[in-house]
């Protein structure tokens, strides 16, 4: 009788036990496709080891829902006049309707300094006027100063670990626009397009890095010319 009881007992618990299994079952390509958000995962993993803290990070992680943004610039730019390399200091104003799309202004102020082949056509021109001969100093048209309107679409976003002090949240974008710049020569029509990274670090701190083409027309005493060049862009940001 103590046989058939023990018994009847050790097959009850091992039907509960292989019922509790079937629940916690999971779909390991599901998992991965929503960036490991599966309850039953997390509870898995923290079962096997209590000590360790596993984050839900199925969704994003920050608001971007009919928010502002403010943010601080640094840009350098490669091509363009080849007498002459810009540098630019921008400040920038983004609206996000979703997280997926937003709208934006981009002011950048400009400083410009020779290249080492400007600066050796510049000294030969100078050292020939000096000697009394006959020199043309090349003629060059400088950016001033810039406004633009652009549009970001934000495609395809991720998350990383910082430090293990925490998930941030980056989002990889695409961006066109135009505006106006001044050079020189006075103001003229800019186009841009490019795409870069935002790294969304809390729900009020972003940084970005970006690349993008730019061309406008300058005038020289030649005539016009186009000018293309590629700017590289790091900036911080401030969510409101």
């Amino acid at each position: 009788m103590k046989l058939s009881l023990t018994l009847i007992m050790s097959l009850t618990l091992a039907a509960s036990f292989a019922m509790a299994q079937s629940k916690k079952r999971i779909d390991v390509s599901k998992d991965v496709d929503t960036l490991g958000g599966n309850r039953n995962l997390i509870e898995m993993a923290q079962a096997i080891d209590p000590e360790n803290r596993s984050r839900i990070v199925q969704s994003r992680l920050v608001d971007r829902y009919n928010r502002f943004e403010i943010g601080l610039s640094y840009s350098g730019i490669a091509g363009g006049d080849s007498y002459v390399t810009s540098q630019s200091l921008g400040a920038a104003l983004d609206f996000h309707f979703t997280p997926r799309w937003s709208v934006g202004l981009r002011y950048n102020d400009y400083g410009n300094s020779l290249t080492p082949e400007g600066k050796r056509v510049f000294d030969e021109a100078r050292a020939d006027y000096a000697a009394g001969n006959t020199s043309r100093i090349p003629d060059i048209d400088t950016p001033q100063q810039s406004a633009m309107a652009v549009i970001n679409w934000y495609p395809m976003y991720g998350k990383t670990n910082l430090l293990d002090r925490g998930i941030a949240q980056f989002d990889m974008y695409l961006l066109a626009g135009g505006g106006q710049i001044e050079l020189n020569s006075g103001w003229t029509t800019i186009m841009t397009a490019g795409g870069g990274i935002g790294i969304w670090m809390t729900q009020h701190f972003s940084a970005r890095g970006e690349i993008r083409y730019q061309n406008y027309q300058d005038q020289i005493i030649t005539g016009s010319r186009q000018i293309h060049g590629i700017v590289g862009t790091l900036g911080i940001g401030l969510m409101l």
